[in-house]
């Protein structure tokens, strides 16, 4: 064959893979689709048809998640696009909760921001936050990390200010982008230093250079990518932005806040841990075990003094974050990390969804979410008030419930990683965290309504929204074996 014919043989063999791996991609096609398809309908619609933005970025998720679920099932696992994005267990799950959970939050959006003046560009940006969480649970190499990371916090930047009227949530934004901008700053200037002593991008390549690199060049630049990754997932010391932003935000978009870029975070932080730090490098699992103790105790002693119940769950989101890390910090010690992880990453969305769809149907009927508006929720919407309490009670970890599994999988994992002091002061924590959470549930179920309350419009997405929250909470519990058993599947790719 003639150079030129050997050429372009090989140039159609190139084109052939990556139409073959188009396939492994197709979740994250779908949440593009969903991005684009966003912007495009809510120029092209009129103002009072803005709600066919939000059921197709509803049913982009819903397909991203399916298509998630089909990969696993049909064609496995597979680095792709040169070994920069690992479609593996791990990034497969995120993507299928991400779907889901985007999902639920445009159903709450609808009520919050209907017939507001930029509805569609709202729904817009989720698909587009999105759209970056699920690159950033998937990246396998350092410059897609950073793009990524920089993409949703633009976008969840501007979710965040979208009351422009309110004070409150100018001010939100705004500590949200200054943090976000020189922590992600932070985490570049880290990720260039890796690049430099391994000569690549990849994490698989830096991985086999790190070990043999100084320690102190190793320690220094790995704080500041956990400068960026930290900051994404609320962890102490780098969570001074998340009471501020949820409280400034529309309470849907904390509720998104809240679930997937924590978890995108988090799932980041796992994969940049074991490609890039192999054989626990510089003893990270220690320094993350430590951040997982200060993140969770800081959390739930903040969460104690709180009177709003929205901030009060931002700092039980941090608390949250703790407990999380405690999956990652097993990671380089025992193969029950990964699993704990995934599994309290599928309790935590669903049970932290249902407690933002309480605060919201309470907030969209009495005007507050202070202590004082739960006052007697039970006789007025005992419905209402049994979603609080399966909620309240899951994230403080008591059974059947699903954030009772998720913790003990994650005291299991820190046990079995020989971080046995860290499991013990999870326990003191989880016994501290019960004083913030009954002093809702108490007033609500204990106290008289308020006469002068007036009932909320119905609203079926938010009921809908409420429903499918509340149910994942109990249903994770009761089916915690076989999904425990799925979590220990989702393994990583190592390959590079």
């Amino acid at each position: 064959m003639s150079p030129n014919g050997g050429t372009f043989t090989q140039a159609q063999r190139a084109e052939h893979e990556m139409l073959k791996e188009l396939v492994w991609l197709s979740p994250i096609g779908a949440l593009t689709l969903a991005a684009a398809g966003a912007v495009l309908l809510a120029i092209v619609l009129p103002h009072r048809r803005q709600a066919l933005v939000a059921w197709w970025v509803g049913a982009m998720h819903l397909a991203a998640a399916g298509l998630a679920a089909y990969v696993w099932l049909d064609r496995g696992f597979r680095l792709t696009m040169s070994g920069t994005i690992a479609v593996d267990g791990l990034s497969l799950v995120f993507t299928a909760l991400v779907g889901v959970v985007g999902a639920v939050c445009v159903a709450l959006l609808r009520p919050a921001v209907a017939g507001t003046d930029r509805e569609g560009e709202l729904y817009a940006m989720l698909a587009f936050a999105s759209l970056a969480a699920v690159v950033l649970g998937a990246a396998a190499d350092a410059a897609l990390l950073a793009l990524a990371l920089a993409a949703l916090g633009l976008a969840t930047f501007v979710m965040t200010g979208y009351r422009r009227a309110s004070p409150t949530a100018g001010e939100a934004s705004i500590k949200y982008y200054i943090f976000g901008t020189v922590s992600g700053a932070a985490m570049v200037y880290g990720l260039s230093w890796w690049f430099g002593l391994g000569g690549s991008t990849s994490f698989a390549v830096i991985g086999r250079a790190l070990p043999h690199a100084p320690a102190v060049a190793v320690i220094a630049s790995t704080t500041l990518v956990l400068v960026g990754l930290g900051y994404k997932a609320a962890l102490v010391p780098f969570h001074f932005w998340t009471p501020d932003a949820y409280d400034g935000a529309p309470l849907p978009v904390a509720a998104y806040l809240s679930v997937v870029p924590k978890l995108a975070g988090l799932i980041a932080l796992a994969r940049v841990m074991m490609l890039a730090l192999p054989h626990n490098t510089v003893g990270w699992p220690t320094a993350i075990a430590v951040i997982a103790a200060a993140t969770m105790t800081l959390g739930n002693l903040a969460a104690v003094a709180q009177r709003n119940v929205v901030r009060l769950l931002a700092y039980s989101s941090i608390a949250q974050s703790g407990y999380l890390l405690m999956g990652v910090a097993a990671l380089g010690h025992s193969h029950l990390g990964l699993a704990a992880l995934v599994y309290y990453a599928l309790a935590y969305a669903a049970t932290n969804l249902a407690a933002f769809a309480v605060v919201q149907a309470v907030q969209r009927e009495r005007g507050s979410a202070d202590l004082d508006a739960f006052r007697g929720l039970g006789r007025s919407h005992p419905w209402w008030t049994a979603a609080l309490v399966l909620s309240f009670l899951s994230l403080l970890g008591l059974p059947p419930l699903s954030g009772f599994f998720g913790k003990l999988e994650v005291f299991k994992a820190a046990i079995g990683a020989g971080q046995a002091w860290l499991a013990v002061i999870a326990i003191l924590n989880t016994v501290v965290s019960l004083y913030p959470y009954l002093r809702v549930i108490a007033p609500a179920i204990l106290d008289p309504p308020d006469p002068a309350s007036l009932p909320a419009r119905r609203s079926a997405p938010l009921s809908l929204a409420l429903v499918v929250a509340t149910t994942a909470t109990v249903g994770f519990g009761l089916l915690a074996e076989p999904l425990v058993n799925l979590a220990d599947h989702a393994r990583m790719l190592t390959g590079g």
